[in-house]
């Protein structure tokens, strides 16, 4: 077994691991999205910061220690946070910062009391920015409740209070050249949410109530008003329509009262002539449907009655019986009446 430790595989093994560890304590890696800060015997006074990525060296702890920070975004948020508007209106609104690590000496400075771990810093960081947005969401008070609400999304001011805000936090973080300054950079500030209270609620609830109830009636007697006067010309052109289709029916009227008047006037003159005529008409209007209908004493069916027969020839030997008693009344009479029967 002693002889089996003491090949030179084990050896090799050896040296291999003894060589790791004198690599791990003196060197470290610095990635592309981290900042590296370098301390002596852990006085941040002597520590320097490494900026480019890559491998590099150092010695080992305790002489030198490396706490390496990511400067990407960090985000951070609030919520419920209750403040007043310029016209005395509750509201709660929920907000969020963008911050990260500008300089990561002086953030080391500022925070390397909170634990070893670059987590314990960025957790007091957080802290910090967090406290200190809430503070600065007090600008709220500065900015009425409908100049934050509009109807016309252009014409609302949440632009203007995120920039406030924002102005306000980077105050807070202080000028990067300054003694003051935590080493945070504040990248952008937004709202989230803005809600009411519920008193609030019901009072806006209510206005909103009112002011739909003004629109509505405004629509109504709008509509009413135009309703009206579609009535009236509606109305106004029956009316007028109505007027000359009575005037035109009274033209009518009387052109065919005066072309019936010539009509009548020609049956006037020879009353049974017309009689007979209409029956006639009344007949080949009913033989040409091809309908054959006998009644009696119906107009012109009397032609189809054997007594109408009897009573013409009977008129006809009275006619000639009364021109033989009378032989001085002129024959133009007789030619007369039978041109009116042809007629």
């Amino acid at each position: 077994m002693i002889k089996t430790l003491r090949t030179p595989a084990f050896f090799v093994l050896a040296g291999a691991i003894v060589l790791a560890l004198i690599s791990f304590s003196f060197t470290y890696t610095v990635p592309f999205n981290e900042r590296a800060v370098v301390t002596v015997f852990g006085r941040a006074s002597d520590a320097s910061v490494q900026e480019t990525p890559g491998l590099k060296l150092k010695l080992p702890y305790p002489f030198q220690s490396v706490t390496s920070y990511d400067t990407r975004l960090q985000l951070v948020q609030v919520t419920g946070t209750q403040q007043q508007t310029a016209d005395d209106n509750q509201i709660v609104v929920e907000a969020y910062a963008l911050w990260r690590v500008s300089s990561p000496l002086t953030f080391y400075q500022k925070f390397s009391n909170a634990g070893q771990s670059a987590d314990d810093h960025y957790a007091q960081a957080e802290r910090t920015v967090k406290s200190s947005l809430n503070s600065a969401l007090s600008v709220t008070s500065g900015f009425r409740l409908d100049e934050l609400f509009t109807l016309d999304p252009e014409g609302s001011r949440l632009p203007d209070l995120e920039q406030a805000i924002l102005s306000v936090l980077r105050r807070d973080a202080g000028d990067p050249q300054a003694d003051d300054s935590l080493g945070i950079e504040i990248v952008d500030v937004g709202i989230n949410r803005v809600r009411l209270t519920e008193t609030n609620s019901e009072d806006v609830i209510a206005r909103m109530q009112a002011d739909r109830q003004r629109l509505a009636q405004a629509t109504i007697s709008q509509g009413e008003a135009t309703a009206q006067s579609i009535r009236s010309r509606a109305t106004s052109d029956a009316q007028r329509i109505t007027s000359f289709a009575d005037r035109l029916a009274k033209q009518l009227r009387a052109a065919g009262e005066q072309e019936a008047g010539e009509f009548i006037a020609q049956m006037q003159e020879s009353p049974e002539l017309a009689t007979l005529l209409a029956e006639l008409d009344f007949l080949r209007e009913a033989y040409s449907k091809k309908i054959t209908l006998v009644l009696s004493g119906a107009p012109g069916f009397r032609f189809t009655e054997p007594t109408f027969v009897s009573s013409v020839m009977e008129g006809e030997s009275g006619a000639a019986t009364a021109s033989d008693e009378q032989p001085d009344q002129p024959v133009t009479d007789q030619g007369e009446l039978a041109g009116g029967g042809a007629r």
